[in-house]
């Protein structure tokens, strides 16, 4: 009995070490009128922040480079809270540990490209 007990204990530890539980990871980007900041733990993944005083911003072309993907995308607007949120799915890809991203953000006449810094 003693020895069936050691067993399962045994395959229950070794389950615990074996599961593939992933390192957070968390990026932090900042220019002069933007801030983004991505966290592998929530569900909303990137978040850009305008932090201006212009009130009507208009379409934004925002473009996300990584070493292997890049993603665009064009006519997007911020929100009430003047945020713009790329859920999780879409932002792992690029926001992965020891990854160098840049974010480039464009609208009305202004451009700007974001510091990308692991936080």
């Amino acid at each position: 009995m003693k020895k069936i007990c050691f067993v399962i204990l045994l395959m229950f530890v070794l389950v615990a070490c074996s599961t593939n539980q992933q390192e957070e990871v968390h990026y932090i980007a900042k220019s002069e009128n933007w801030k983004a900041v991505y966290h592998s733990n929530t569900d909303d993944g990137l978040r850009i922040f305008y932090l201006g005083d212009e009130q009507e911003l208009g379409d934004l072309q925002i473009t996300i480079e990584g070493s292997k993907e890049l993603n665009a995308f064009n006519d997007v607007r911020v929100n009430t809270d003047k945020q713009f949120v790329l859920k999780k799915k879409e932002s792992a890809k690029i926001f992965k540990k020891d990854a160098t991203p840049n974010i480039r953000i464009q609208w009305q006449s202004h451009n700007e490209t974001l510091e990308v810094r692991s936080g």
